[in-house]
């Protein structure tokens, strides 16, 4: 098995919001991505929820050492920690919006010639097939989050529900805190939030390791514009996470496009 992983802040960040899990013991892989907070909450080393959600995820399953554990009650055990964090902080756990979270894409290769997957929200698990298909496990229920809040919305008034009307969401703020409204919701996105109700939500299943030749972890600062999923995988493939990245950067620089946080692990399974 070959690893190639990279990590690294947006230009306009003092440090990433993702977090990265390199666990060999137990041949346990991941990437986290956290939600940036809606609120100015830092903890006593300046750290926002974001940092503090996903590096809770990596520390917990990086801390993993016994193989019998299941990635999805790793999800929900880690996602309890995170409840239990920010009740120690004194967070309104009422308000959506205040929750700290984290986006997940987990892969664990089992003794019984299988490959684990979970993920949720935006951070992608893409495989590549012995016969050179290339497939995306997950969903990226992230994707289109503002179109489905406005017709849950639309909805909504038709029952009689009071609701402002969609001038008041064209504010960013105003529309993201009814988007994280709708976080492990069904029609909503998925997330790690410290809610119980993330384990409906959690997308895993398993794949025979003798069929898969190639994984890729990635969170979503590493989508291209114009790429799709698999496209995105051919060209990680061809030059490398870090080439691939700059080029990226460079790119989103170029054409005044927002830059997130990058970090992605490709495993070759030789």
């Amino acid at each position: 098995m070959k690893v190639e992983s990279f990590f690294s802040a947006c230009p306009n960040k003092v440090v990433s919001e993702d977090s990265i899990v390199l666990n060999e013991k137990i041949n346990l892989y991941g990437v986290f991505d956290g939600a940036t907070p809606l609120i100015p909450f830092k903890d006593e080393n300046g750290r926002n929820g974001a940092y503090l959600a996903s590096n809770l995820f990596k520390n917990y399953f990086l801390s993993l050492y016994k193989r019998n554990l299941s990635l999805v009650e790793g999800i929900v055990a880690a996602n309890r920690m995170l409840k239990e964090y920010m009740e120690k902080y004194k967070v309104n756990q009422e308000k959506y919006e205040n929750l700290w979270s984290t986006c997940a894409a987990i892969i664990k290769i089992e003794e019984d010639g299988k490959i684990s997957y979970a993920q949720l929200g935006d951070c992608m698990i893409i495989a590549e097939y012995q016969n050179g298909t290339i497939k995306a496990l997950t969903r990226d229920t992230v994707k289109d989050i503002s179109y489905r809040a406005k017709a849950w919305r639309e909805e909504q008034r038709k029952q009689g529900v009071t609701i402002p009307d969609e001038e008041y969401f064209q504010e960013s703020t105003q529309q993201l805190i009814f988007n994280r409204s709708l976080a492990n919701k069904e029609n909503g996105y998925t997330v790690a939030n410290g809610k119980k109700e993330v384990i409906n939500f959690i997308q895993h299943g398993q794949v025979n390791i003798s069929e898969i030749k190639t994984l890729l972890l990635i969170t979503d600062g590493l989508f291209h514009p114009n790429f799709s999923i698999e496209e995105t995988f051919k060209k990680i493939q061809a030059i490398g996470l870090q080439v691939y990245s700059m080029e990226l950067e460079q790119y989103e620089k170029s054409n005044n496009l927002r830059s997130d946080d990058k970090t992605g692990i490709m495993i070759k399974l030789l």
